[in-house]
């Protein structure tokens, strides 16, 4: 890569850094696999960089890596006989504190959000990280591969069973 294809490189990774940590942090909830994921992710971009034409889909062509990295993360590390996402309620509690300072009641509601994330499929994860983060219902389409009227379908479906899941979890 050539010096202003490096640039171009940092550039977006600095400036996209908490959008990329955010799909990492619904993939791989350990510091030692959200690193891992991270750095693949890096590379995985840095890989495809010179193939991208239009810096007009930069967003859209980062999430679509992002989230694809992830979803081959979460499956490699479940063929070699580790769990594909993590469940464990103190590693999570943990992972709150030290990343964040929230009061009590929003601690426990982000907690139980995280949770009810980790019970949806890998489509439904990309669905709701990419709608946390205002994408648009095309956008969205564009990333997953997808048409725009499936993902308002299937967004609807996750939303519920996200309202489900923790709305369970709040009577436990």
């Amino acid at each position: 890569m050539n010096p202003p294809e490096e640039q171009k490189f940092l550039d977006m990774i600095n400036g996209n850094r908490p959008r990329i940590l955010k799909v990492c942090r619904v993939y791989a909830w350990n510091a030692a696999d959200r690193d891992d994921l991270y750095q693949e992710i890096l590379f995985q971009i840095w890989r495809g960089l010179p193939g991208l034409k239009q810096d007009t889909y930069a967003n859209t062509w980062l999430y679509r890596i992002a989230i694809n990295t992830s979803i081959s993360f979460v499956r490699r590390r479940a063929a070699r006989g580790g769990p594909a996402v993590p469940l464990d309620h103190e590693q999570l509690t943990h992972h709150i504190e030290s990343s964040q300072t929230h009061d009590d009641g929003a601690e426990e509601q982000l907690a139980r959000l995280y949770d009810a994330i980790a019970q949806l499929n890998e489509v439904e994860k990309a669905l709701v990280t990419l709608f946390l983060e205002d994408f648009s219902y095309e956008e969205m389409a564009e990333v997953l591969g997808l048409s725009a009227s499936n993902v308002g379908v299937m967004l609807h479906r996750a939303k519920k069973k996200l309202l489900t899941l923790m709305q369970e979890a709040a009577h436990e």
